[in-house]
């Protein structure tokens, strides 16, 4: 392990003996733990508030934001066999979707993911609509380096988005930072109500979603000494941010693997009732369910090396 070839060279310079290494702390099991999704991202998009208008696209810095994603939001005229979308440079990866923007409630139709390591265009389907169409691209920091070539990465869509090979203009830029659920300045409106919860959406299980959507639950810890760490399984769900009791654990994205869970320290925790919130970008597992189990899990995913600063 790292951490005894760090000591063994640490104690070749050390005068002094290093102390023992902690015994590993006991680890909980907490099962299962059902989700009901509580809102989308496009159902609270008019309250997230600050949009800014521009008409290009803008850097993820130049809108005073640096972590987390931006929506992107446009219209756009249909055509009889569809249209081509095309983005030279986004950073680091982009879902698009489109719905009718003269029907209230129009339904989303996901159009496909662009990614700054396989840069690619989409074809973008004809859908019924007595007016333009509604153009929406969401687009993730996937995360920072700090040395080499990508020193000053920025992020977001970095170049002209370009539609039928011509360049699309006038947009509204949602910025989505999703720092903390409780953070004031790193969570604005739309992840303030995933935080309190509305009325919990029924959905059946075995269906999948390509809409991003908050999901909600919760768990009791009865007894005090309890209180443990654990790892939060996200087997079957897709991909996105978890939390629990506002505090984001981080990314999670088990078909790329290797990592099927996350840590959680029992200092997240509580006596009592326990929060579980996940953004999730994709599709959630088919039952809708997390799992706290007492064990690391790396074996999950088909790809072996991550291409994310690739270009």
């Amino acid at each position: 392990m790292s951490i005894d070839a760090l000591r063994s060279v640490l104690e070749r310079y050390s005068a002094a003996s290093l102390p023992p290494i902690p015994p590993n702390p006991e680890k909980a099991r907490y099962g299962d733990v059902l989700l009901r999704r509580v809102e989308t991202l496009f159902d609270g998009i008019e309250q997230i508030g600050n949009a800014v208008r521009s008409s290009k696209p803008l850097a993820m810095e130049s809108v005073g934001q640096m972590f987390g994603f931006l929506l992107y939001a446009s219209k756009y005229t249909t055509k009889d066999e569809g249209s081509t979308l095309f983005i030279p440079k986004v950073h680091d990866r982009a879902q698009v979707f489109i719905s009718c923007s003269s029907e209230e409630g129009s339904p989303l139709t996901y159009a496909g993911v662009i990614e700054r390591w396989s840069m690619k265009e989409i074809h973008l389907p004809r859908i019924p609509c007595a007016s333009k169409l509604n153009l929406f691209i969401l687009v993730e920091n996937m995360g920072r380096i700090n040395y080499g070539p990508f020193m000053f990465d920025r992020k977001g869509i970095l170049s002209q988005v370009y539609l039928d090979n011509k360049i699309l203009l006038s947009w509204k830029i949602y910025p989505v930072p999703l720092g903390n659920l409780n953070d004031g300045q790193g969570c604005n409106s739309l992840c303030r109500n995933a935080r309190i919860g509305g009325n919990p959406v029924s959905l059946g299980t075995g269906i999948n979603y390509t809409e991003p959507a908050f999901f909600k639950g919760h768990f009791t810890i009865h007894v005090t000494d309890d209180v443990k760490d654990t790892f939060l399984s996200l087997d079957g769900w897709g991909k996105g941010i978890a939390f629990i009791n506002n505090f984001n654990l981080g990314r999670y994205w088990p078909s790329l693997g290797p990592q099927c869970n996350l840590y959680v320290p029992a200092p997240v925790l509580r006596h009592g009732k326990n929060i579980v919130v996940l953004f999730e970008l994709e599709s959630p597992n088919a039952q809708h369910i997390v799992r706290f189990i007492d064990h690391a899990d790396f074996t999950c995913g088909g790809m072996s090396t991550s291409k994310v600063h690739s270009s």
